[in-house]
């Protein structure tokens, strides 16, 4: 595994997105592309933030916390965890894990829930459709 995928979305315009969090700097200049940014954190991790709400992955397997992706503009070798806990499996995945591997999109699902205390909460959570 070359790193992990979350969804993310920018505090300031609230526009959904994705972050990979990486060992290495080729991987991050790569999946951030020429709209994403990269930065390097202090415990030495790579952060590329890609600012499209829908990423061209191909989903190699899943379990009850992740699934494993390869996005369309790295090479297969280059696989992605995206862990989707405390979401179910069939909240994240369009399709039955014996579908798998597949292609398809990688969106992120804004949810909003407002609690009876008034407070309004945001989940972003992944979800895979596959082609």
């Amino acid at each position: 595994m070359n790193g992990y995928l979350t969804p993310w979305a920018n505090p300031l315009t609230g526009v959904t997105g994705w972050q990979v969090l990486t060992n290495a700097e080729c991987i991050a200049v790569a999946i951030a592309g020429d709209s994403g940014t990269v930065r390097l954190d202090r415990d030495a991790q790579w952060h590329a933030r890609i600012p499209e709400p829908t990423l061209a992955v191909a989903v190699t397997g899943a379990d009850d916390s992740a699934l494993w992706c390869q996005l369309a503009n790295l090479p297969a070798s280059c696989t992605l965890a995206v862990a989707f806990t405390p979401w179910a499996p069939l909240t994240v995945l369009q399709c039955p894990v014996s579908a798998l591997p597949a292609g398809g999109t990688l969106s992120v699902r804004d949810v909003r829930i407002t609690t009876r205390m008034g407070r309004t909460v945001r989940y972003l959570i992944p979800q895979f459709t596959p082609t």
